[in-house]
């Protein structure tokens, strides 16, 4: 794993690598298929993690990296809470572990000054199409 420059900070990125940790854990690519129940649903949360920040004008955007960082530690602690109360520990265990790194993260990024950065904002690209978007058939 690369040292992460927090002064530098991209969320996005941050995101990108956690999931190429758990995809390419071991140094191997692996296929979902592969994946624990666990690391399963920590890509799942990542994939709803990309999917928040595409808005920047919907109620409750992040205003800054340092926010958007804290807000995915709490969504998997939360995670994590809701798989070990319905005695899916092994599940809530991996999450748990996931959750310490990104709350490392998050304390890195505070001291580093991640209040300062403006927040990361996802773009997605759609592909051109000479359809029209709706017509009657």
């Amino acid at each position: 794993m690369e040292k992460i420059d927090y002064t530098k900070f991209n969320f996005g990125s941050r995101l990108q690598q956690y999931m190429d940790e758990v995809s390419h854990q071991g140094g191997t690519a692996r296929s979902e298929a592969s994946l624990t129940e666990g690391q399963k649903v920590f890509l799942n949360a990542i994939r709803r993690e990309l999917l928040k920040y595409t808005n920047p004008n919907r109620p409750g955007f992040p205003r800054n990296q340092l926010e958007q960082t804290e807000s995915f530690a709490r969504t998997l602690g939360d995670l994590h809470n809701a798989f070990f109360d319905i005695g899916m520990h092994k599940v809530s265990d991996c999450l748990y572990n996931r959750w310490k790194m990104v709350h490392e993260d998050t304390k890195k990024l505070a001291l580093a000054g991640g209040a300062d950065q403006a927040s990361w904002i996802d773009i997605i690209k759609i592909e051109q199409t000479d359809m029209a978007a709706f017509f009657d058939a």
